[in-house]
Formats: C-alpha cells, sequence, structure tokens
C-alpha cells in the first residue's frame, strides 16, 4: 500500500519544482530593466521667478530713459502763438510806459517777472532724474546677484553671464558720465541678454518674440538720433526674428496687427520725422506686447 503511493508523491513534488521555475522564468522576462537617469528635457524645465523680476525691472528702466530721450529728440509739436489784439497791446503798451516812470525797485521787479515768465514759456526739458536712475540701476544690480546662481546652475554659459556683467557695469557707467542715448542703448541691449537666458528655463511664449522687442525698440532710439543705416538694420532684423515667431501664434488678427506696425514703423523710418517715428514705434511696441500676452494665454 505504501510502495504504490510512492510514486505519486514524487511526481507530484516534480511539478510543483517545474511549475515554481516557470513562473520565477515569466516573471524574470516581464520585468524591464531599469531606465539610467538621462538629461532634463524642455518639458521639464521650470520658471524662473528671479529671471522674470530681473527682466520686469529693466524693461522698466528702458521706459524711464526712453520718457527723457523722447522729450528731447521727438518733443510734442509747440502750439502756435497767437497774435494780441490791438486794444491789448495798446494797454500793454502803456502800462509799460508807466512802470518806466516809476521807475526804481517797481521796475526792477517787474522785469524779474518778466524774465521768469519768459523762461516759463520758453518749456525748457527739465534735466533727468539720475538719482532715480541710480536707485533703479542699483536693484537690477541686486536681482542679478539673486539670479546669476540659478541662470549657472540651469547651464548659463561664462560667456553669456560675462556678457551681462559687462553690459550691466557699461550702463552704470552711463550715470557717472550722465549719458542719457547710450544708457537708454545699454540697458535695451541688457533686455536683449535676458532672451538669451530665458531660453533656458520654461517660459510662456517663445523668446523670439521679445527679440522683436528689442529690434523694434533698437531701430527706434537709433532712427531718432540720426543713425539712419543701424535703424534700418535693426527693423530688418527685427522683420526676420518675427518670421520665426509668426507661425506660433493663434489669434490671426494680432498677427496682422502686429505684421502691419513692424512695416509701417519701417517706413516711418525711412522717412525720418521724428514724431511719425514715435507714434508708430508705440504703435508696434503695444501690438508686440498684445502678442506675447495672447501666445502666453494659450499655454
Amino acid at each position: 500500500m505504501n510502495t504504490y503511493k510512492k510514486p505519486g508523491v514524487f511526481l507530484f513534488a516534480i511539478l510543483l519544482i517545474i511549475s515554481i521555475a516557470a513562473m520565477g522564468l515569466m516573471e524574470g522576462c516581464s520585468r524591464k530593466p531599469a531606465k539610467s537617469p538621462g538629461k532634463p528635457t524642455g518639458d521639464e524645465k521650470q520658471e524662473s521667478q528671479n529671471l522674470k523680476k530681473l527682466q520686469t525691472s529693466i524693461e522698466s528702466l528702458i521706459k524711464d530713459f526712453e520718457k527723457e530721450f523722447l522729450k528731447q529728440q521727438a518733443p510734442p509739436p509747440k502750439p502756435p502763438t497767437q497774435a494780441k489784439p490791438a486794444g491789448q497791446e495798446k494797454k500793454q503798451e502803456q502800462g509799460q510806459s508807466k512802470g518806466k516812470q516809476q521807475g526804481g525797485q517797481q521796475g526792477g521787479q517787474q522785469g524779474s517777472q518778466g524774465q521768469q515768465g519768459g523762461q516759463g514759456q520758453t518749456g525748457q526739458v527739465p534735466k533727468p532724474d539720475w538719482a532715480k536712475f541710480e536707485k533703479d540701476i542699483t536693484k537690477i544690480h541686486s536681482q542679478w546677484n539673486s539670479f546669476q546662481p540659478e541662470a549657472i546652475k540651469s547651464g548659463a554659459t561664462l560667456d553669456l553671464v560675462d556678457g551681462f556683467s559687462q553690459k550691466l557695469n557699461e550702463l552704470t557707467m552711463t550715470l557717472t558720465r550722465q549719458e542719457l542715448y547710450k544708457g537708454l542703448l545699454a540697458a535695451n541691449d541688457l533686455y536683449e541678454k535676458t532672451v538669451s537666458f530665458e531660453k533656458l528655463f520654461k517660459t510662456k511664449s517663445p523668446p523670439d518674440a521679445k527679440k522683436v522687442l528689442y529690434n523694434l525698440r533698437n531701430a527706434t532710439y537709433r532712427a531718432l538720433a540720426g543713425e539712419d543705416a543701424e535703424a534700418e538694420k535693426a527693423i530688418n532684423s527685427g522683420l526676420r526674428v518675427w518670421e520665426t515667431v509668426k507661425p506660433q501664434i493663434k489669434d490671426m488678427g494680432t498677427t496682422s496687427k502686429v505684421e502691419y506696425s513692424l512695416k509701417e514703423l519701417g517706413q516711418a523710418i525711412k522717412e525720418k520725422d521724428p514724431n511719425l517715428i514715435k507714434i508708430k514705434a508705440q504703435i508696434a511696441e503695444k501690438n508686440m506686447q498684445d502678442a506675447v500676452k495672447s501666445m502666453e494665454k494659450s499655454q
């Protein structure tokens, strides 16, 4: 009886071993090899709040420099002087004659008042607030100090970092010499360098969109300063960069407005009229800013 059951037990043990081995083999085949950590892809990039703050401060400084520059290079036309009525002129002559007769201190006071009034009417352009510019540039230095380690950690090259530092120093030194135009150009160049840093981080709009802004500003400032060749070169660069940005804008109305305004700015530069250039530049910049906002909302 016992010798009859032994072969069955032995066969059962063999089948059990085979089943366990098969299950282990199947588990081993289904197990995938672990992936080695690779380089972060573009989708894994993060936004940089430090860069956004830095860029906002630089753009604000550009607008402050620009405001003072436009006062000098493209002031609004002065209203025509109106001729005084004949009766009023006669009364004024009588008053002047009476003032001469009285003479002395009263006449001196009237002359002083007349001189002050004349200075007010000439509308002399006030000097830029260089103390405020210094305060704003100091803030940019501080923000750059905060952002620099983050930029290097994210892959910024030494040339890119040094280039930004040198341009910031160049901008700062325009304060000492009180060079408004050179300060404006340096601030705009500094803005362009932030675009290169943007490419290292996640952004809601393509960095080249802001390069269009840089070029149209550069063209405007050069044209108003009489640098016609440089202005034409800058607006042409802006149009070329725009061609790479245009396909990424979904709103066709916004696209058309930007394109037409950039071309009209180019035409205004050829006309060489300061107020025409100023007006067309303001329209082109607003349209481009609207395009950037449109792209950011679509994300």
